[in-house]
């Protein structure tokens, strides 16, 4: 009898573990910087830093992200200031948390790098920030705001 019970409660137990997929979204982005952060001997890109920041989300998310040869020659064709079309995979971490990866950028694609330690995201919503009826500058709370998970899903970290 305590055998069947806890095999019930085992398979019970399982979709909870196992209920998130990943999921794939696309959006746009607005590209700020572009960064060469290695060269080969002849001068051409190895790596590359781009900044950009979601124009579709709420608040003030921007990010940056490293990418490969690959990447960074396929990338050299945009300029700031340039919309791009962004592909992000949301997914559970092996820490249980969720996050997402950029996975392609107009078209080039931006293999994920598990010791990518240059990669960065700033997730942030900002406000004018007044003090007796005169602006003073701005404040900014961090962090997931239900706004923008409803707008832009791949930000959930739970």
């Amino acid at each position: 009898m305590r055998s069947i019970v806890v095999g019930f409660l085992v398979a019970a137990a399982l979709p909870l573990v196992a209920c998130h997929k990943p999921h794939k979204y696309e959006t746009r982005v607005e590209l700020t910087r572009l960064s060469v952060a290695r060269k080969d001997d002849q001068g051409k890109p190895l790596a590359t830093d781009v900044e950009f920041t979601y124009v579709e989300c709420p608040g003030s998310q921007s990010e940056v992200v490293r990418g490969g040869k690959e990447f960074s020659e396929c990338l050299a064709k945009h300029k700031i200031g340039d919309k791009l079309k962004v592909r992000l995979e949301h997914k559970r971490d092996p820490e249980g948390f969720f996050g997402y990866e950029v996975l392609e950028m107009e078209g080039c694609a931006r293999p994920a790098d598990p010791d990518d330690d240059a990669s960065f995201k700033t997730v942030r919503d900002c406000a004018d920030w007044t003090v007796n009826g005169a602006p003073v500058g701005f404040e900014c709370s961090y962090g997931e705001k239900k706004e923008l998970v409803k707008k832009c899903p791949w930000f959930a970290t739970h």
